[in-house]
């Protein structure tokens, strides 16, 4: 009986020391954590910034009134392709009838006076001349005479502009197209310079994009623009850049044109990628750079364990981040389960990042 109990303490202690050794041996007892990695290297980088887009046409001349009135008829609607001359709406005539009768009323009165006028300095030269008047009233005479030509002359071009006016109060196209916006209704009263029409001359189309900020003070001409409307993408380039910012919205506008094949319409809202800059700095995947109490730190791999590296991190592109400083080209990093990594943990590299394969395991 007590060699029974004997030879169960010795198996209780052996195993208990086997135990202890196998602890020792992986490192206390914690197995490695599955990690993937990436070796670091110099990566083309872009800095870019969300923006809207809104297609417009590149040449599209807004056509305006240019005498008030109320609008009889709209003859023309949107989408309709339109040549230069032809009718695009009527105002009420009426004022601009009367307006014309007044003025050329007042031609004819005054060319009566001029005529009586002129008559009059005639007899006046006459009696002069035998002595019956002074020349002081044939001076008398004649700058009534001058008086009343110069109001025939303005008298005639008042009358001039009535008459342009009234043949105004039919809106003609000033030039070949398809009409893009029709921005009045028959019953509409408009005034002078109100926008009625839009006419794209050209067919040709861009973009317009209002960006605001410090992004707003670096745009340039020939900078890249991806678009897309969710199901299509096209690349441009910014080919104007306004100088000042709209004092509403504090941002900067800017246009690209639009490749004769793209399939979006005047009046398309498009979202847009603008790239500002382009860099080839070292820079490793958003999910390797870790935020600990003491800054942001990457977990270098070696050997099978992460050390921990502080790093200084710079310009942002999309998934990737730019490393300034505490990496080295060729240095294998740990990416997914970063976040779960200490100082000198063990790892275990178990899948390759951008098609690189495994590294660091040891």
């Amino acid at each position: 009986m007590r060699v029974t109990a004997y030879m169960a303490l010795v198996l209780l202690l052996a195993a208990c020391g086997g135990k202890e050794q196998a602890g020792k041996e992986t490192g206390g007892g914690k197995s490695a954590l599955n990690i993937s990695t990436l070796t670091v290297a110099p990566r083309a980088l872009a800095e870019t910034v969300r923006v809207y887009a809104e297609v417009e046409a590149a040449v599209a001349p807004e056509v305006a009134a240019e005498v008030s009135g109320r609008i009889t008829a709209v003859l023309v609607e949107e989408g309709q392709q339109v040549r230069a001359g032809q009718p695009l709406a009527r105002l009420d005539a009426a004022n601009l009838a009367d307006a014309r009768h007044m003025a050329e009323a007042e031609v004819e009165r005054l060319q009566a006076l001029v005529v009586q006028q002129m008559s009059q300095v005639k007899r006046d030269s006459m009696l002069v001349e035998r002595g019956f008047i002074s020349p002081s009233a044939m001076e008398s005479s004649s700058s009534a005479l001058a008086a009343l030509q110069q109001q025939l002359e303005a008298a005639e071009s008042a009358a001039a502009i009535k008459r342009r006016d009234a043949g105004k109060a039919v809106i003609v196209a000033p030039l070949s197209g398809q009409l893009e916006a029709r921005l009045v209704s028959v019953g509409d009263f408009v005034g002078v310079g109100k926008v009625l029409f839009r006419i794209n001359a050209s067919g040709a189309r861009r973009v317009k994009l209002a960006v605001g900020g410090e992004a707003g003070e670096r745009l340039q001409p020939g900078q890249a623009l991806r678009l897309s409307d969710g199901s299509r993408t096209a690349e441009v380039k910014l080919s104007e850049v306004r100088a000042g910012f709209d004092a509403a919205s504090r941002s900067r506008v800017a246009y690209a044109p639009l490749p004769a094949d793209t399939p979006w319409r005047v009046g398309d809202a498009l979202d847009g990628e603008l790239t500002l800059s382009r860099k080839t700095a070292l820079a490793v995947p958003l999910p390797a750079v870790v935020e600990r109490p003491k800054g942001m730190v990457v977990y270098v791999v070696k050997d099978g364990r992460a050390r921990e590296r502080a790093v200084s991190t710079g310009l942002g592109s999309g998934d990737w981040v730019e490393i300034v400083s505490g990496l080295k080209a060729g240095e294998t990093v740990a990416v997914d389960g970063a976040g779960f990594l200490s100082d000198k943990a063990k790892v275990k590299p178990v899948e390759a990042v951008d098609g690189k394969p495994a590294a660091g395991g040891g």
